[in-house]
């Protein structure tokens, strides 16, 4: 365990000196394409054709796996405590948060190493999917399944699964209406 720490704060501190710093002047596309080839390094699975922007924070890539042709954009964070799973062909908009953690709330006596550790679910998003501005993915207990050709509106927060072929939006998330 402590060789995972060690190796994982090693990533963020390269992300955060080399990347961010010295290739933070770079053009965006060039960015991108070293940012992605270095989470690759990092064990996460990357689809042919797929970019993630230099502002994405990926928090334990070796439990990320993205299909071909996605453009993950600007201020994304993908906290991959647990898996997080993206099909082809995705969409996703800047702000959105992947959230694969939590914790227990209540009167259960934990300790302090619980519940910063909390529990982790899993994210999965099919194929064909808009994910809007700001949108949230919460995996909770259960974990969170996001089904093919689904759209999320803009700051929607889903705790719920979602079929295939369905518009979700608001806070918490609901179906608004199938998109067939």
């Amino acid at each position: 365990m402590k060789l995972a720490n060690s190796f994982h704060k090693l990533l963020n501190l390269i992300d955060n000196y080399f990347f961010s710093g010295f290739l933070g002047e770079m053009p965006n596309d060039i960015w991108s394409s070293l940012y992605t080839s270095w989470l690759k390094l990092a064990g996460a699975k990357i689809g042919k054709g797929s970019k993630v922007h230099h502002s994405v924070k990926v928090w334990f890539p070796e439990n990320i796996s993205i299909g071909r042709e996605v453009r993950i954009p600007a201020s994304t964070d993908m906290a991959g405590m647990g898996r997080i799973s993206i099909g082809d062909f995705v969409l996703i908009g800047a702000n959105v948060d992947f959230i694969t953690n939590h914790h227990p709330v209540g009167n259960e006596k934990l300790e302090q190493s619980e519940i910063l550790r909390g529990t982790q679910s899993s994210i999965s998003v099919g194929n064909n999917v808009w994910i809007m501005n700001g949108a949230k993915l919460v995996g909770g207990k259960k974990g969170l399944s996001i089904g093919d050709h689904s759209w999320i509106a803009t700051g929607a927060v889903v705790v719920k699964d979602i079929h295939p072929h369905q518009l979700w939006g608001g806070i918490p998330a609901q179906r608004i209406k199938d998109l067939q």
